[in-house]
Order: structure tokens, then C-alpha cells, then sequence
């Protein structure tokens, strides 16, 4: 009994508060609203606290789903393209900007350049990806894509994980793109332009003051 009143409580705020959205493909470099150490992958409930203790005070509370419904305890306004980096109704996941980590403990930004609420989350309820682990595991599982206002020059695909050696092709509009090795800042892709035509290189994926060019795929 106790279970079907919490549910028709959370159906009924839903129903009330929810706000509709849908889903949020980062599609251009400034779409990332925080540079980090990677991204962490959170469920509902999402408990974000001040200090990365579960004893710390709350910071924020989002229930949410992946029927477009999203409700937080403090910011009645809150909107899913204001807290997450992407949110897949299709896979069923939603992303988080990873600042740092501590312990079991992950610190998280909302990505949004207004309201830049940042916490901590439990690493017991949500997953950390690492950029490697990020961009290598899940891009070899979904694929990549390259955001839409990249340079010229970052499209460019080198023959090793530097701009100091010989270019092996350019990427010019791509139907798939899949990593083969992460170095550093660095990926090496297999890539199938519109032409059909395959081409290998190292892609610099990643800048020295940390903004990303490519995401992956879901």
C-alpha cells in the first residue's frame, strides 16, 4: 500500500509540475555549458548534495523520467535542457557534467550558464564515466558526431596523436565515425564519409583548456 501511494504521489507531481522537453542533443562546441573530467550518467531520484556526505545538506532533489516529466523539490522552474548535458528518451539515460570526484563521490554541474547549480551525487546511484571511458567505451557502442561549429582544422586527421606529423584525410561529411584508441587528448577513428570512402586518423578531440569537439552518438 505504502509503495502505490509513493507512486500516485510521484505520478500526481509529474502530472502538476512536469515540464516537456525533448531530447537534449549537445550540437555545438558552447552546448557544454562546463568543462570537466568526464560525465556521469544519473538516475531518478537524483540527490545532489552541498558536500560530497550523505549527512551533507541537500542541494537539490530531480525526479524525472523519460516520458518528458521532470520535477525538482526547490526550483519549481527547472527544465531538463537546465540541468542535463544530454538525455536520451530512446536509451533511457540522461548526463551530467563530472567536475571532480572525491571518495565515492561525484561533484556535478547543471548544465546552464544562468543557473550553474553544482553538487555532489552518490557514486552508489549514478556512473562515472571518465572522458576516456566516456568517448572509448560508449563511443565504440553508439558512434560518435562531431558538434556542428568546429574549426576546419579540427576535422583534420593526423597519422599520430600530434599536429607534428603528416595529415591521413580530413573529415568531410560523415555517416559514422567510431574510436579505435584514446591517447591523452586524442582519439584514433575509423570514419565512412558520405562518399562510402573509410578513412583513419588521430582526431584531436579535446583542447588544452578542456572544450570538447565530439560527443557520442545515443
Amino acid at each position: 500500500m505504502d509503495k502505490f501511494i509513493k507512486t500516485l504521489i510521484i505520478c500526481l507531481i509529474f502530472s502538476s509540475l512536469g515540464a516537456f522537453a525533448m531530447d537534449i542533443v549537445p550540437r555545438y562546441v558552447e552546448s557544454i555549458k562546463h568543462k570537466g573530467i568526464g560525465f556521469v550518467e544519473v538516475k531518478s531520484p537524483l540527490i545532489i548534495r552541498i558536500e560530497p556526505d550523505e549527512n551533507s545538506e541537500l542541494l537539490e532533489r530531480v525526479d524525472f523520467d523519460y516520458n518528458d516529466n521532470i520535477h525538482c523539490m526547490k526550483n519549481k522552474n527547472c527544465s531538463m535542457s537546465d540541468i542535463f548535458v544530454s538525455y536520451s528518451k530512446e536509451r533511457k539515460i540522461a548526463f551530467l557534467t563530472a567536475l571532480d570526484e572525491q571518495g565515492d563521490w561525484n561533484q556535478v554541474c547543471f548544465n546552464s550558464k544562468t543557473k550553474p547549480l553544482c553538487g555532489w551525487v552518490d557514486s552508489d546511484d549514478d556512473v562515472f564515466y571518465s572522458l576516456g571511458e566516456f568517448y572509448n567505451d560508449l563511443g565504440r557502442k553508439y558512434g560518435l558526431y562531431l558538434f556542428k561549429d568546429v574549426d576546419k582544422t579540427d576535422k583534420i586527421l593526423y597519422s599520430a596523436p600530434t599536429k607534428q606529423t603528416n595529415s591521413t584525410g580530413t573529415i568531410e561529411m560523415p555517416r559514422a565515425i567510431f574510436p579505435w584508441l584514446i591517447r591523452g587528448n586524442w582519439l584514433l577513428v575509423k570514419v565512412s564519409d558520405f562518399d562510402n570512402k573509410q578513412k583513419t586518423g588521430w582526431i584531436n578531440f579535446r583542447d588544452d583548456l578542456g572544450t570538447l569537439k565530439l560527443f557520442v552518438k545515443f
